[in-house]
């Protein structure tokens, strides 16, 4: 497997992760929030935002750090709701990308995911409508 094999499959684990957790990760791109059928909420996308490199001068197995951008949002006509519900999905993604989440389907016999770190979450809020943008770096073995 290369490694943007490796890659791939760390996108399509992510987007399994997201999916199990109830997040609508539709292809289809809409201008305005406000056109987001609320049947698709919490709807999401996964951005690739790019790679670090480590090169070790073949002492040892070389590593990366891919960068995601994870976008996800969110609809609720109550203020007080809406902030509940943002902790509880912020909290609830970071539960659920762990190591051994990445790690599955063709990445399982590998191992090659040996961290996940969440940068950071921002929220953007509009009338009734919230937007999690939640950054992950996620480092994995180099084959």
């Amino acid at each position: 497997m290369g490694n943007s094999d490796t890659v791939r499959a760390i996108t399509d684990n992510i987007k399994a992760v997201l999916k199990s957790l109830g997040i609508h990760l539709s292809p289809d791109i809409y201008r305005d929030d406000k056109n987001v059928p609320a049947s698709l909420m919490p709807y999401g996308h996964i951005f690739y935002e790019g790679e670090d490199f480590e090169y070790t001068n073949g002492q040892r197995p070389g590593y990366a750090e891919c960068s995601f951008t994870i976008k996800v949002l969110l609809k609720e006509r109550d203020p007080s709701a809406m902030v509940r519900e943002q902790q509880r999905w912020v909290h609830d993604i970071r539960g659920a990308l762990t190591v051994n989440a990445l790690n599955a389907g063709t990445l399982a016999v590998t191992g090659y995911v040996t961290r996940v770190t969440t940068r950071g979450v921002d929220v953007e809020n509009s009338m009734y409508l919230s937007r999690l943008v939640y950054s992950l770096s996620v480092r994995y073995r180099e084959s």
